[in-house]
């Protein structure tokens, strides 16, 4: 690849944020005609076309194709000019920022029932709606020129959706009003079948007892205090010359261990 004829470009008058001297990547530059990223090939910028879709020599080649770039500062000083150029733009971003706030999502069809009184049930909101949008569905019907013959308008299409909207609405209703009355119910059964469970185990509770009672307990050490049917355990050594030995031997190996230098 030729060198065009164009000048030489220096290194040191591009805009540090236009070249890319990193090491351990392909040196690349924005080419000035094209304003796009290509990459560097012998200081030149490797020849490259206007149109990316069109490959080949039908494509125009853009002019800052082998355009000579002179390196005329170092990696460290390219650096330097990157990082002064960054705390530059730091410093002219505001230091507070203001977030516009989301627009809230609608509520969905099926949790419209939930805003209506405390304490009314959901299924009984939701019948009326249901009747309600079945009635606009007859009449929209009725009235449409194009819904009579079996047709569908895009206004007999919204009232449709609606009407079935509505109806998995009240399907999903019905079946949280069974499962609140199968918890209700679980907790009235729950005293009765308690007792019914204790019933069933207390022979076999009452033998345990009983079996229980007739063991002996193990003889308390004289020494421990006394405890209702727990063995003690022992507060002193039972030869007590041996443990002031075994101390002793003890005393004098620390001893030994700490006059070693370290």
């Amino acid at each position: 690849m030729r060198p065009s004829r164009r000048p030489a470009l220096k290194a040191s008058e591009i805009p540090p944020q236009n070249l890319n001297l990193r090491e351990g990547e392909r040196h690349s530059i924005v080419c000035p005609d094209c304003d796009s990223w290509h990459p560097l090939y012998r200081k030149m910028i490797k020849t490259h076309h206007l149109d990316r879709e069109v490959r080949g020599g039908r494509a125009p080649r853009c002019p800052g194709s082998a355009q000579l770039i002179d390196m005329d500062i170092s990696v460290e000083q390219w650096g330097e000019r990157m990082l002064a150029a960054d705390s530059t733009a730091t410093g002219r971003r505001s230091a507070r920022q203001h977030y516009k706030p989301l627009a809230q999502p609608p509520t969905p069809i099926y949790r419209l029932a939930d805003r209506g009184p405390q304490g009314t049930p959901t299924l009984h909101r939701l019948l009326p709606l249901l009747e309600h949008a079945r009635h606009a569905v007859d009449q929209h019907r009725t009235a449409c020129s194009l819904c009579k013959p079996g047709g569908r308008c895009d206004a007999g299409r919204a009232l449709e959706v609606r009407a079935a909207e509505t109806e998995a609405s009240c399907t999903i209703a019905r079946e949280q009003l069974k499962q609140q009355e199968h918890r209700r119910f679980d907790r009235a059964a729950a005293p009765v079948k308690r007792q019914a469970e204790w019933a069933a185990v207390l022979l076999a509770v009452q033998d345990a007892d009983t079996r229980r009672a007739v063991v002996p307990a193990f003889p308390a050490r004289p020494e421990a205090p006394a405890q209702a049917e727990v063995p003690s355990v022992p507060t002193e050594p039972e030869d007590i010359k041996a443990y002031d030995r075994r101390q002793a031997e003890l005393g004098k190996q620390y001893a030994r261990l700490a006059d070693q230098p370290a």
